[in-house]
């Protein structure tokens, strides 16, 4: 029953390849690398930016303590302190069409007297 029987295959042989391994740092953090995704640039925040506050969107799983980290090690300033806040997903009709905007996270970073981000200004 030559039917029935499995045939074995010849194995090719590869050339040995080297592989290289690949070294995570236990100190990365994803979450910490990309807690800011940019300036929140609004009326309000520009009269902000007056009062020593800045305003930065942020990803939706950081929190205070990281973002503080990030801005006083991405502009080398104090922070005094950080307010978060969730604005909601809005409502758009175009037409006949309807659809969300997307809501996002905010945070409000106040700055110790003395310092200041330029790149706000």
């Amino acid at each position: 029953m030559a039917l029935f029987e499995k045939k074995q295959k010849e194995e090719k042989k590869e050339a040995p390849t080297t592989k290289s391994e690949v070294s995570v740092s236990s100190s990365f953090n994803p979450v910490q690398e990309s807690v800011i995704t940019g300036f929140y640039i609004s009326e309000k925040a520009g009269l902000l930016n007056g009062f020593n506050q800045y305003v930065f969107k942020v990803s939706d799983n950081a929190n205070k303590s990281q973002l503080s980290r990030q801005v006083e090690k991405m502009f080398s300033v104090k922070v005094k302190s950080v307010k978060m806040m969730n604005t909601k997903k809005k409502r758009r009709d175009i037409g006949k069409y309807t659809g969300f905007k997307p809501g996002f996270k905010k945070a409000v970073v106040v700055l110790e007297k003395g310092h200041s981000i330029e790149q706000a200004r």
